[in-house]
């Protein structure tokens, strides 16, 4: 499981000249080739030539910058009130890791997970200023984060999944999700409550405000968090909603409401198993069966409810279940990268269970990314959704309640998103 790492940065005379002129916009600098994922942070430790650290920043790996070289690309920059020397922090960490650390302090490059941890502690002692930046990467709350229970951390891990695809659909930058903690006096209640964001309005101003939409009062009688994510172009609220502990949860559902179109789309996350290096879902499954049960009642309920404005209410498909199945996901706060699994329409689904393209030689049923012949990716179906082109019209919106006492009374998280475009402000200027 790829973790938090840093990457120590030592700049020329002339390149720090340029630092210095252009860090309080975004910084990148050629570096030799590394690998470390885009959606996991890297912290960077920028030096001087002396070796001495002056400055901090989130930084990305970027685009080839010649041969073997990587460019490093480096934005939230921070300057310290004084200089820490690297090699100071070498010979404080613990021995295993000093000679590794001193390497890095005469070359440079990317420090790995449990170096950078020790690492980190001791430079935050150094720099105390950075505490509120760099805290959330540090080994108290990885060992908080160890203590929740192994229940609780699949809930969570579904949860984050949830949000996470609905931040993806409505365009918002999932590293708004990163730093998740808690406070080990407090047991968390969900997903939401652990990002550090800092919700536009109290939780209760944020449920009274969706009061007007169907299904929302059942949400009051709830234990629920909710949050605001915002940028330039859309407005996402999000609200995560269940009766039980984390620990007691059977499931995370997203219902994703795209406002603009009127129109809801529900997920329901399924997890393959491993078996001989191959990922499968085994069928049939009691508690799937049961779940597409439902979804029936529910659909037969929605057929017979026709929209009734013609360009917003027009759908490739009228019926909004999905089920992605994906392999088992770990709960890894600091990794914003959705998971790699399949989208498939209920109905698709159901042909599937009784199809003999999913049986294994011995007789046994199962979905693979092989036999499945086609789903839609994270990709893919960002786009059928983000446009309205599936899911209920608006009349068949109003039937939400019957879904949200379905699911909150079978002991799972309901994820509601609800995406609205932001209307465009018209700049008037005045003329002299």
């Amino acid at each position: 499981m790829s973790k938090v790492a840093g990457y120590i940065l030592i700049l020329s005379d002339s390149r720090y000249f340029s630092f210095n002129i252009n860090m309080y916009y975004k910084f990148a600098e050629p570096v030799p080739e590394f690998v470390h994922p885009r959606h996991i942070p890297l912290v960077c430790f920028i030096t001087d030539e002396s070796g001495n650290i002056t400055h901090i920043g989130l930084g990305k790996r970027g685009m080839r910058a010649g041969t073997d070289l990587r460019k490093l690309n480096i934005e939230d920059i921070f300057e310290l009130n004084k200089l820490v020397p690297i090699k100071e922090i070498a010979n404080l960490v613990h021995i295993k890791f000093r000679h590794h650390i001193l390497n890095k302090a005469d070359n440079g490059g990317l420090i790995p997970n449990k170096s950078f941890e020790e690492f980190l502690n001791v430079f935050l002692e150094k720099a105390p200023e950075t505490i509120p930046v760099l805290d959330k990467y540090a080994q108290g709350r990885r060992l908080r984060i160890e203590k929740l229970s192994k229940s609780a951390k699949k809930s969570l891990a579904e949860q984050k999944e949830a949000v996470l695809t609905a931040m993806n659909i409505a365009g918002i930058d999932r590293e708004e999700a990163q730093g998740w903690d808690y406070k080990e006096t407090e047991k968390p209640l969900s997903f939401l409550d652990g990002i550090d964001h800092v919700n536009l309005r109290e939780d209760s101003m944020i449920i009274n405000d969706l009061g007007n939409m169907p299904g929302f009062d059942l949400i009051r009688t709830t234990k629920y968090s909710a949050s605001v994510f915002e940028n330039k172009n859309t407005h996402l609220t999000v609200l995560l909603a269940n009766r039980l502990p984390l620990e007691e949860l059977l499931g995370t559902d997203l219902i994703y409401f795209n406002e603009d179109f009127q129109c809801f789309v529900m997920v329901q996350y399924k997890v393959m198993e491993k078996e001989n290096d191959k990922l499968i879902f085994r069928l049939p499954n009691p508690q799937l069966s049961e779940e597409i049960t439902r979804m029936d009642s529910i659909l037969s309920s929605l057929e017979s409810t026709k929209g009734n404005e013609p360009v917003i209410d027009y759908r490739i498909s009228e019926k909004p279940f999905f089920v992605k199945i994906c392999p088992r996901l770990e709960f890894n706060p600091d990794n914003v990268a959705l998971s790699s699994g399949m989208y498939i329409p209920l109905d698709y689904i159901k042909i599937l269970q009784n199809d003999n393209c999913i049986e294994g030689k011995y007789g046994g049923k199962g979905i693979t990314y092989n036999n499945v012949r086609r789903y839609f990716d994270n990709t893919a179906f960002k786009t059928i959704i983000e446009g309205g082109w599936i899911g209920t019209n608006q009349n068949q919106s109003l039937l939400l309640t019957e879904i949200i006492r379905d699911i909150l009374q079978n002991g799972k998280t309901a994820v509601l998103a609800i995406k609205k475009r932001l209307e465009k402000k018209l700049s008037i200027q005045s003329r002299g």
